[in-house]
């Protein structure tokens, strides 16, 4: 496995964060400064994406990108991982693959099963009407995992 760095994207790396999922077929909502960007770089190359976003009054888990030539290796666990820092004890919402659903319940989110908020039920509505196979998922204080959702030799290798 090479040698990859997962860290919080300093401002400079906004740019080449939104080209890397333009090069995916991301077609979320752009980058934009106030996101919590988490990248992971194999030398000057980028090859995974996530981010934090506060939009209609609620935190969001959006863009989780791995270049599918590094998938399968924790690239992905590894950028949750300091997601789920970032999140602390926040409500936060995502709306991944349905096939996702245990990666992330690794960092607290559960499929919601009470009413979503008005902007996440709209989303989901969107997703699903376009045919995406997505699912609802909320983490609330009381689901946030007690150390972190990483096992002890990923912890070790995040910053």
């Amino acid at each position: 496995m090479t040698d990859i760095d997962v860290a919080v994207a300093e401002k400079n790396e906004l740019p080449a964060a939104q080209r890397f999922y333009e090069s995916r077929g991301y077609g979320g909502a752009a980058v934009v400064p106030s996101d919590f960007v988490v990248r992971a770089k194999e030398r000057d190359r980028i090859v995974g994406v996530g981010r934090l976003c506060q939009e209609h009054g609620l935190l969001w888990l959006r863009g989780m990108q791995v270049d599918p030539q590094f998938q399968r290796q924790g690239i992905g666990a590894r950028i949750l991982g300091r997601l789920d820092q970032e999140i602390g004890n926040r409500w936060c919402c995502c709306l991944p693959y349905d096939h996702l659903v245990n990666f992330y319940r690794q960092a607290g989110f559960e499929p919601a099963t009470e009413s979503l908020p008005m902007a996440l039920g709209e989303r989901l509505d969107s997703y699903l009407s376009r045919g995406l196979k997505v699912v609802a998922m909320v983490r609330t204080v009381e689901s946030r995992p007690n150390n972190s959702c990483m096992d002890s030799s990923v912890k070790q290798s995040l910053p």
